[in-house]
């Protein structure tokens, strides 16, 4: 009996694997509380909120980055390992320059490399099917819509 929580059968499933689901929503409380830490009252300066925010959305973005490289690792497709792990490199330089520019700066940075990511995704499974587990698109597209709304919000509040 198969007891692992991400078998064969559910990583060809769309449906996304509490084990997995879990942790990535948690990743977003960062997001989420940094962003609305002038409204919650937290006591943060909104320009230490900001700098916060923008170093986790640049930590959170190179994780993002390195699934693929991860993917490319066991992938036995040699087209798209290629482009995997060249790309793999892009979104932890994209979010190492955001936190080099100034912290408004650094916010459409981040947004724009997390889009950038959530496309390649998407042109990744369209192109390369079984490239991924079938639930990955979709828990990237939860995450990413998590992200960019509290880039939204980060940018009303603190920017």
């Amino acid at each position: 009996m198969n007891v692992d929580p991400l078998s064969n059968e559910k990583l060809n499933s769309t449906k996304i694997p509490l084990s997995v689901l879990l942790p990535g929503l948690a990743g977003l409380i960062p997001f989420v509380v940094l962003s609305l830490s002038e409204v919650m009252a937290l006591g943060l300066p909104p320009i230490i909120s900001l700098i916060a925010f923008n170093t986790y959305g640049a930590v959170i973005l190179s994780f993002v980055g390195a699934i693929w490289w991860g993917l490319a690792a066991g992938s036995t497709q040699s087209v798209p390992r290629q482009v995997m792990f060249s790309w793999s490199v892009v979104p932890a330089l994209i979010g190492w320059f955001a936190t080099l520019v100034a912290p408004d700066v650094g916010v459409l940075m981040l947004s724009v490399g997390f889009a950038l990511q959530w496309l390649g995704d998407a042109w990744l499974v369209r192109r390369y099917p079984g490239v991924a587990p079938a639930w990955l698109f979709p828990l990237r597209t939860i995450l990413t819509g998590g992200v960019l709304s509290s880039m939204a919000i980060a940018w009303w509040f603190l920017v």
